[in-house]
């Protein structure tokens, strides 16, 4: 009894203990349990895992097993374009008579920058550097790797996205080089057949040659050799691991890391540590190549045109006809090669210009002579028939096309067709005398804008027509003010309206300033001889053209025409004919009566107008008969340097240098030699028949003795400031 007592009394003495321990003891059941729970979920987990791994590479392996059914119909694939197709030849118009008289002008080879390198040329860094970014079992599988595709499936599944593509180099060659980039599950059954059948075909190394050589990497660059050109201006077997890594790495996505120089980098860099992850270099080689800089200019030598090549004689016009025939047919037919394009040049007119501009015997064929630009343009089909540029045959820089200068006085006549259409008589008198004139600005400021004549030449009350063949800058400037209301409506935007109307593409602004009637608007000669063309057709702008006709594999049985330019050009009646015959008529007068006698012609009428820009920087004759309108530009090409005391004004103003109206002169009497003098349709110019036995009417629009020159009072205005209440002369130069 005593131990059964004691027994008890230990347990009454204890319970609370008891307890504890019996809530252990279920906690420790519970969390067996529960373990047990998570190892079979865990467990569960994996399986599933693996069967739906197992479960997707049998669909691979079946997908693969219809895709090597498919190899035996792929049969041996063709060689990779890795070369251009024939070149576009770019075609005078006929010298002759028949058609085989033409002459090559210029020709466009492949719309791409393709070049190929021999497995030799290669650097073995760069075969390394593919590898190991691509595809490391590369050398071990057969052309598609199926323990990639487990691998990269079993990557994604843990991600939870697709992370990891599987497609091997080989692949990667056969979609670049004879397939889509459709993600169609066909393409993708073709891509394996074709990749396998690749590798049966050809040598592991020759795959990874064609692979870079066929490869994109931007900025028009197709190949490894072309790439290592256009980033490096080295030779693709000249390449440092660090570059051969860095072009690697451009694969990737070419159009941006082909111009951030950064993120270049930075993708250079995970293809350096794939190389040494996979033993291709040493830590030593890693490090040195990481620290090795890419060109501060990326890329270093970038080749964005399509190839093209032409004489010096047609450069810019071969340029400008590439630029069309895009426009006509889309970059992609365009650039492809093997096409035939007969062109509006007419090359005996290129010749004599060049000749005349830049010959050993031309006006400017002398060292450290102005440069020029001419441009010739048919009024009534628009074609361009002549355009001769800078000198320098190495220029990437039109000077017809691409150049901005002042046109000074050649401006007047925008002015002169917008009063005529607001119905200003052109007999209508104004008065020729230094102005002085408050302008006022859009925030409620004002200017004062100063304006006199060349020399101080000025002519009292003469009417409108003549103060445009003295170029008389204070009356031009009284009709775009509306002095006492005798002036234009909205006078700068009228002149503007005009010169857009007409053929004038440079912009204008939405509210120009007053001096832009003399001339401070930047224009190209394009477009100045686009506008004036308009005139001599009518007030009808045509479309400007290079191009006749384009046929493609010309000669062969394909053959075939893609395009023919319309019979009737396309064109709009942008002014009346009879504002149009009028301007034509005043324009006459200024070669007759005014100071542009300079242009005239012996035996046809010549209508046009100079012009001079502020402190003589650029100097302009544009004018036409009704065959042909052409402008030319003097100055120099880097701008910021005068004419002044170069130019052979006549008077006190006698240079080396003859002015752009001599120019004219002597090309369009070469180039129309042998052509019927032809009248201007609705012009009446008999009012200047006969000649006056007196040269022009203001004594200082006179010749020199020697007959030289292009003497008078004209435009060349200063840019007036813009910035608020203030002051501005327009600084007078002939016009």
């Amino acid at each position: 009894m005593s131990r059964t007592r004691q027994r008890n009394g230990r347990g009454n003495g204890n319970s609370r203990w008891s307890d504890v321990g019996k809530a252990v003891h279920d906690l420790a059941v519970s969390r067996r349990r529960n373990s047990a729970v998570s190892r079979f979920l865990s467990k569960a987990t994996r399986i599933a895992g693996v069967l739906s791994l197992c479960i997707i590479t049998a669909v691979a392996s079946f997908l693969l097993g219809g895709a090597l059914g498919l190899v035996h119909s792929v049969g041996k694939l063709s060689g990779p374009d890795q070369a251009s197709t024939s070149p576009t030849y770019l075609y005078s118009e006929p010298l002759g008579d028949t058609e085989g008289s033409r002459r090559v002008i210029g020709t466009i080879f492949h719309g791409e920058n393709r070049q190929a390198a021999t497995l030799e040329e290669m650097p073995p860094s760069l075969l390394n550097a593919l590898v190991a970014k691509e595809d490391e079992r590369f050398r071990e599988h057969p052309g598609v790797d199926l323990w990639g595709i487990m691998r990269a499936l079993y990557v994604d599944l843990r991600a939870g996205g697709a992370i990891e593509g599987a497609s091997t180099i080989t692949q990667q060659y056969v979609r670049n080089a004879y397939l889509s980039q459709e993600p169609t599950v066909a393409r993708k059954l073709k891509e394996a057949a074709m990749a396998i059948q690749a590798e049966r075909q050809m040598g592991k190394d020759e795959i990874l040659v064609n692979y870079l050589n066929t490869a994109y990497f931007g900025n028009n660059a197709y190949g490894a050799a072309a790439a290592a050109g256009t980033y490096f201006d080295k030779p693709v077997e000249d390449l440092t691991l660090a570059e051969s890594a860095t072009l690697v790495g451009l694969v990737w996505s070419p159009s941006t890391l082909g111009t951030d120089r950064e993120a270049a980098t930075s993708q250079r860099e995970l293809v350096l540590q794939r190389m040494l992850a996979n033993g291709y270099i040493t830590e030593e080689e890693y490090t040195a190549a990481r620290e090795e800089p890419l060109p501060e200019e990326w890329p270093l030598t970038p080749v964005l045109d399509t190839g093209l090549e032409g004489s010096p004689v047609s450069r810019e016009y071969a340029a400008l006809v590439q630029k069309e025939l895009v426009d006509e047919l889309g970059a992609r037919t365009a650039l492809r090669g093997g096409l035939s394009v007969y062109t509006t040049l007419d090359l005996q007119a290129q010749v004599a210009a060049r000749e005349l501009l830049y010959g050993p015997a031309g006006y400017l064929g002398y060292p450290g002579s102005p440069d020029a630009a001419l441009v010739s343009i048919e009024p009534g089909s628009g074609a361009i028939k002549a355009m001769v540029g800078d000198r320098d045959e190495g220029s990437q820089f039109d000077l017809v096309t691409q150049a901005r200068r002042q046109p000074g006085s050649s401006f007047k006549t925008f002015a002169l067709v917008a009063a005529l259409e607001q119905g200003i008589d052109p007999k209508a008198r104004f008065v020729s005398e230094p102005k002085t004139y408050e302008v006022p600005h859009d925030n409620g400021r004002a200017e004062t804008w100063e304006v006199e004549n060349f020399d101080g030449a000025h002519n009292g009350r003469i009417t409108l027509e003549k103060a445009l063949w003295l170029s008389d800058n204070t009356v031009f400037t009284d009709l775009v003010l509306d002095s006492d209301g005798a002036g234009l409506a909205n006078g700068p935007g009228a002149v503007a309206e005009v010169a857009r109307k007409l053929g004038v593409s440079a912009d204008l602004g939405e509210t120009p300033h007053p001096s832009l009637v003399l001339g401070t608007e930047e224009v190209s000669p394009l477009d100045m001889a686009h506008a004036y063309t308009t005139l001599a057709n009518g007030g009808r702008k045509v479309e400007l053209r290079t191009i006749s006709r384009v046929v493609e594999n010309e000669g062969r049985a394909d053959e075939e025409v893609l395009y023919t330019a319309p019979e009737e050009p396309r064109e709009e009646q942008v002014v009346s004919p009879e504002v149009a015959a009028k301007a034509t008529e005043i324009l006459v007068g200024n070669i007759e009566r005014g100071i542009a006698y300079k242009a005239a012609l012996a035996d046809r009428t010549v209508a046009g107008k100079t012009g001079t820009s502020e402190r003589f920087f650029d100097s302009w004759f544009v004018g036409y008969t009704p065959q042909l309108a052409t402008a030319v530009w003097m100055g120099y090409a880097e701008g910021g340097a005068t004419l002044e005391g170069l130019l052979n004004l006549g008077g006190n103003h006698v240079g080396p240098v003859e002015p752009p109206a001599v120019i004219w002169r002597a090309y369009t009497e070469q180039v129309l030699e042998g052509e019927p003098a032809e009248d201007f349709e609705g012009v009446d110019t008999s009012r200047y028949d006969p000649p006056p036995e007196t040269t022009p009417e203001a004594t200082d629009a006179r010749p020199s003795a020697a007959g030289r020159g292009q003497p008078g009072p004209g435009a060349g205005p200063t840019r007036p400031d813009r910035r608020g209440a203030g002051s501005a002369t327009a600084a007078p130069s002939p016009g």
